[in-house]
C-alpha cells in the first residue's frame, strides 16, 4: 500500500468491508447522462473501485481511463470491460504518482475524494486540476454525513469551495439536490469547470 493512500483498500475488498458500494448506477450520474451534461469525451474515473459507472461510460462510447490502487478493483473493472470488447484503459497505480500522457476532457469522481484522508485533499485537488484540460469538467459527488471519521470522509461544502476555489475552478450558480447514499449519508453532486 502506498503511504499516500493511507487506507488499505485491497484488504477492505478481500474482507468484504465495502459498505460504500452501490448496487446500481449513481442517480446523479444518470441525471448528468440523461441531461447531456456528461456527453462522450475523453474521461478519467480515478479510484473507481468496483463501481458500475466505468462500464456504463464505455458502453456509451466514452474514451475511458480507469485508475485504482487496489488489484481487486482493477481486476473487476478489466473483466467487465473485456466482456464488452471496448478499448478502455484500466491501470493499477497510486494516484499520487500517476499522470496521463495528456489531459482529459472530464473526470468523474464518485468516491475517490471522500475515500482519501482530508490531509491529502489539497494534493489530490492539484492533481485533478492537472489531469483536466482547460475548460474541462469535474463531475464530483461530495459525501455528506453525520459524525467524524472515515472513510468515507465528510466533504463539508464550505471546505470544498475553499479546496476547489477560484481562480482555478468555477462552481455552478446553483447546486442540484442531494442524492441518498445509505446508510445515513447523502452526496452533493456538482459539476466544476477547470480554469
Amino acid at each position: 500500500m502506498s503511504e499516500t493512500q493511507a487506507v488499505d483498500w485491497e484488504e477492505r475488498y478481500r474482507g468484504g468491508a465495502t459498505g460504500w458500494e452501490r448496487r446500481g448506477l449513481n442517480p446523479a450520474f444518470l441525471g448528468w447522462r440523461e441531461s447531456g451534461e456528461m456527453a462522450p469525451c475523453r474521461i478519467l474515473v480515478p479510484g473507481a473501485g468496483r463501481s458500475l459507472e466505468p462500464l456504463a461510460l464505455a458502453e456509451a462510447g466514452f474514451d475511458l481511463t480507469v485508475v485504482d490502487a487496489a488489484p481487486t478493483a482493477v481486476a473487476t473493472q478489466r473483466a467487465r470491460l473485456d466482456r464488452i470488447k471496448v478499448s478502455a484503459r484500466v491501470e493499477q497505480a497510486d494516484l499520487f504518482a500517476w499522470d496521463p500522457d495528456r489531459p482529459f476532457d472530464a473526470v468523474y469522481d464518485q468516491t475517490c475524494l471522500c475515500a482519501l484522508p482530508p490531509a491529502l485533499w489539497p494534493n489530490y485537488a492539484r492533481r485533478l486540476h492537472r489531469w483536466l484540460r482547460p475548460g474541462g469538467s469535474l463531475f464530483v459527488l461530495f459525501m455528506q454525513m453525520d459524525g467524524s471519521g472515515g472513510p468515507p470522509f465528510h466533504c463539508d461544502l464550505d471546505a470544498m469551495r475553499r479546496l476547489f476555489a477560484t481562480p482555478t475552478w468555477v462552481w455552478p450558480d446553483v447546486l442540484p439536490g442531494r442524492v441518498d447514499h445509505p446508510p445515513f449519508r447523502s452526496e452533493q453532486p456538482a459539476i466544476l469547470r477547470r480554469i
